[in-house]
């Protein structure tokens, strides 16, 4: 069944827009493809001058939109960690970490520079709601327990920062980390309980009421564009329901598709949302059995966005189709559980029990999930190209009307990544333990080595699980086992109790 005539018009809009924006990018030449395969199929079935006017729309937006955003900004503070030594660091909006100096007055919102001097105070919303969600997380803080308050200040308020790295390597590797980005996983499932209510006391248009009782929570996330998309898309798609009007949720999500590129910056969580619903959106369309879809629809996310992160992470866990809808069945009482104590201001002591009951039980599923799969972590370095030519053929089924095929690329792509690991074995390694232990190396390069032996200046207890598949030496311990000091001079030989203290003691961050 070919794409109907609305939905062809608007994803050739998305990638012209795209396309536009991308230009000095590696990725224009592919999306400059894809505009042209949407072009191609649009005028084939249709007449091709009904394109000019959304095209001179879309170009005249984009060249508005560039005018108005053609100066730089000064970066701005979205978080600042406190650490137990009264150490604060400042983290901007371009992803630098600033260290604050004691007695700063520095606040969530503002513009600093390099040094943590304030250029301009933070106002208007955007400000304001980065400094509720701080306000608001450092009453979680107080009212849950760690780490579980860090899993729910991920879930409800979009606060990652806090999160320690062995929990963010346990759900990566176990393929679970879309657990703690808000999306449309999260927003569904709010305004679904939420809906459920009022359908039990009989409030007309549930859905849409529902939505509009989240709208002013919004604010308290701080304002993601991943929190704004797929609330953007749940407002449409319940608008649509409950309005009895023929809705096509291929279409609408390709109308937020086209705001979020029009107006905000086209980013990689924005390109893993998207492919994520898209996939479950197209592998329920067409012929096929309820089973069939079912299936297709459990492993489609997996699927489409399996060109995307390997080509950025290259670490992919296989079994992931599998322990995503068994922690879900954990994960949406612990979501609601967390909602309700986030509107309660976290002062319903039964509520914020209950949360960190079901929060632990998530943890807990998590690190099960990794030990039970870890066997399924691949990691492939796949070039762009590769990436790209699997999506565009996606692209070329499903405007040819083959949509039941659409998982094939990618799922052929699946077996290539299996067949053509990126492995290096039996090395010698030496790195500085700040890059070990870290989540980035954790979770991408780090899973490319098998049999290696690694020397650290430092190794947590987390990481060598994590990197399971090699010898992880910690350099403090081996001199502590051979009784030398640093410099291996017998004569500089100290007592044993002395080494434990020092190899005990990491440096003071600094």
């Amino acid at each position: 069944m070919f794409p109907q005539k609305h939905v062809v018009y608007i994803y050739f809009l998305c990638f012209l827009a795209l396309a536009v924006k991308e230009v000095k990018s590696p990725l224009f030449p592919y999306l400059g493809l894809a505009t042209i395969l949407t072009f191609l199929s649009y005028t084939a079935r249709f007449k091709w001058k009904e394109l000019i006017p959304g095209t001179a729309a879309v170009l005249t937006l984009l060249a508005a939109s560039h005018f108005f955003h053609k100066g730089a900004e000064a970066p701005k503070v979205v978080w600042i960690k406190e650490y137990r030594n009264k150490y604060k660091e400042a983290i901007l909006s371009n992803w630098k970490f600033v260290w604050l100096k004691e007695g700063s007055s520095v606040e969530v919102g503002d513009e600093i520079d390099e040094k943590g001097k304030v250029l301009r105070k933070g106002s208007g919303l955007e400000a304001l709601s980065l400094k509720l969600r701080y306000r608001l997380y450092r009453e979680l803080q107080n009212a849950i327990d760690y780490p579980v308050s860090s899993v729910v200040g991920a879930c409800t308020l979009g606060v990652r920062y806090e999160l320690p790295t062995p929990l963010r390597g346990y759900f990566a590797l176990s393929g679970l980390y879309h657990f703690l980005a808000i999306s449309g996983l999260h927003v569904g499932i709010v305004i679904g309980a939420l809906g459920w209510l009022l359908k039990l006391l009989k409030v007309p248009r549930p859905l849409t009421s529902a939505s509009l009782l989240v709208l002013p929570l919004m604010p308290l996330t701080g304002l993601p564009p991943s929190a704004l998309r797929a609330y953007l898309f749940m407002l449409l798609i319940a608008i649509g329901l409950e309005e009895f009007r023929k809705i096509t949720p291929l279409y609408l999500l390709g109308v937020v598709f086209l705001i979020t590129v029009l107006l905000g910056k086209f980013n990689l969580s924005a390109a893993l949302s998207f492919s994520a619903v898209g996939g479950i959106l197209l592998s329920v369309e067409g012929e096929g059995s309820k089973l069939e879809k079912s299936f297709k629809a459990a492993i489609a996310p997996v699927l489409f966005t399996l060109p995307i992160v390997l080509d950025i992470f290259g670490t992919v866990n296989l079994a992931s189709f599998i322990t995503t809808p068994v922690i879900g069945v954990v994960f949406t009482p612990f979501l609601i559980s967390s909602f309700l104590s986030e509107v309660t201001l976290y002062k319903v002591e039964l509520i914020n029990r209950t949360t960190e009951l079901l929060g632990e039980a998530f943890i807990l599923g998590t690190k099960a999930s990794f030990f039970a799969t870890k066997w399924a972590v691949i990691h492939c370095e796949l070039p762009l190209t590769l990436a790209a030519t699997t999506m565009l053929l996606c692209l070329v089924l499903v405007l040819a009307g083959k949509v039941r095929w659409v998982l094939v690329p990618p799922a052929l792509l699946l077996v290539y990544s299996v067949l053509n690991q990126t492995v290096v074995t039996g090395k010698e390694l030496h790195l500085k333990g700040w890059k070990l232990n870290s989540f980035r190396f954790i979770s991408t390069e780090g899973q490319r080595y098998r049999e290696c032996e690694i020397f650290s200046t430092y190794v947590m207890p987390a990481t060598r699980k994590l990197l399971f598949r090699n010898r992880l030496i910690d350099e403090r311990l081996k001199y502590l086992e051979h009784g030398y000091g640093r410099k291996g001079n017998k004569g500089n030989k100290r007592s044993q109790g002395e080494l434990q203290n020092r190899a005990k003691k990491p440096k003071n961050l600094k």
